[in-house]
Formats: C-alpha cells, sequence, structure tokens
C-alpha cells in the first residue's frame, strides 16, 4: 500500500507542476499576442469557461494528492 501512496503523491505533484507551467505558458502567450489587455480579459472572474478548464487541468493533480492521503490515513499501522 505504501507504493500506492508514494506513487500517487508522485503523479499528483509532477502533474500539477507541468500544469501550472502549461497555465502560465498560455498567460504569457496571451500577454506577448495581446498584451495586458487580453490577460486581464482572460483572466476576469467572469471568464467563467476559463476557470472550468483550469480546474479541469489541475483535477487530476489534485485528485491523486487527495487519494494518497486518504489511502495514508486509511493504511493499518504495522510494525
Amino acid at each position: 500500500m505504501k507504493i500506492w501512496i508514494a506513487l500517487l503523491k508522485v503523479f499528483g505533484y509532477v502533474w500539477l507542476t507541468l500544469a501550472v507551467l502549461l497555465i502560465l505558458a498560455g498567460i504569457a502567450g496571451t500577454w506577448m499576442k495581446g498584451g495586458f489587455s487580453a490577460v486581464q480579459e482572460l483572466l476576469s472572474p467572469f471568464n467563467v469557461i476559463n476557470w472550468l478548464v483550469t480546474v479541469i487541468t489541475l483535477a487530476p493533480g489534485l485528485g491523486a494528492l487527495a487519494w494518497a492521503e486518504k489511502l495514508k490515513a486509511r493504511k493499518p499501522i504495522t510494525s
């Protein structure tokens, strides 16, 4: 069970790192192409589609970390 916890944590952190880098690259590309006003438009709280896509992008990593914590709390204590 310990190996699954470790694998889920590694997967979660790798996924989140890559997802954040992808999101930052998208913001940088938007800035280069459309300027600051385009980034403001992209990150507007009223741009629901962008926030949904961001949550969907981050969900597998966050889910893996949550699952690892759940398994860690559930595993039997052995010496």
